[in-house]
């Protein structure tokens, strides 16, 4: 019991910490979010994979509910380190604003290419992603145009060995590309520190403090200050082949 309690005690203070900051962050942002993830990783054989999560949402510094959906994920290990996947989300958006009010239905789907490498206990990845979002039940016609974005994603792991706790910053950057946007513009910027520790036969918990600002003109931008918690569990194939 004493081993259990020195090995996750550094863990219990890096959540600690995060949420002290998001606290100290939100203060000086438009808006506070909570979201969270369940999740199921399959490893189906060696190059591989799927998962499925649900994930919920909330908005107005986490008191009220924002999205909730289901999102269905595959990757392939093309060459060691680097793979090619994609995903569907099917989301229930609660639109609060406005004259017209209640639950909407979108859809999205991505396509990705991911390259990792590591160094010692140190690892670099880099993800390059397509996404289409539109809201189902309305044509183009009735105004539902699809939102298509890039996104760059940079990030850096650590892995304290002896504590098995994993620290991570990750760095993002959004494009828009539908029709009539400026494809050269970011337009949206997020950070993430995470920190997470996955537990035998329990499975992975990681929580997050992640600042998202969306850049609309120069004089006029908008941030929220979001934290989360993911949990997810692992089921390797492999092993019953």
């Amino acid at each position: 019991m004493n081993l259990f309690t020195h090995k996750t005690k550094p863990f219990t203070v890096a959540i600690l910490i995060l949420i002290s900051t998001a606290q100290l962050s939100a203060q000086e942002s438009n808006d506070l979010e909570g979201w969270s993830a369940v999740q199921i990783d399959i490893k189906a054989t060696e190059k591989l994979s799927f998962s499925v999560a649900e994930h919920l949402r909330y908005k107005n510094d986490v008191s009220i509910l924002s999205t909730y959906f289901t999102q269905l994920e595959t990757s392939y290990e093309v060459f060691k380190d680097f793979e090619l996947g994609g995903g569907v989300r099917f989301i229930k958006k609660n639109d609060n604003i406005g004259k017209k009010q209640g639950i909407e239905s979108h859809f999205r789907y991505q396509l990705d290419a991911h390259y990792q490498h590591a160094i010692k206990q140190l690892n670099i990845s880099y993800r390059l992603r397509y996404q289409n979002k539109n809201e189902l039940g309305f044509s183009e016609d009735e105004g539902d145009i699809a939102k298509e974005q890039l996104r760059f994603m940079v990030g850096v792991g650590y892995k304290l060995i002896p504590i098995g706790v994993v620290f991570k910053l990750k760095g993002e950057l959004f494009s828009t590309v539908s029709e009539g946007s400026d494809a050269n513009k970011v337009d949206r910027n997020r950070f993430t520190l995470m920190v997470s520790r996955k537990f035998r036969s329990i499975g992975k918990f990681a929580l997050f403090y992640r600042i998202q600002e969306d850049i609309k003109t120069i004089e006029e931008n908008t941030s929220k200050s979001i934290i989360g918690l993911k949990y997810s569990y692992s089921l390797d194939f492999r092993k019953r082949l």
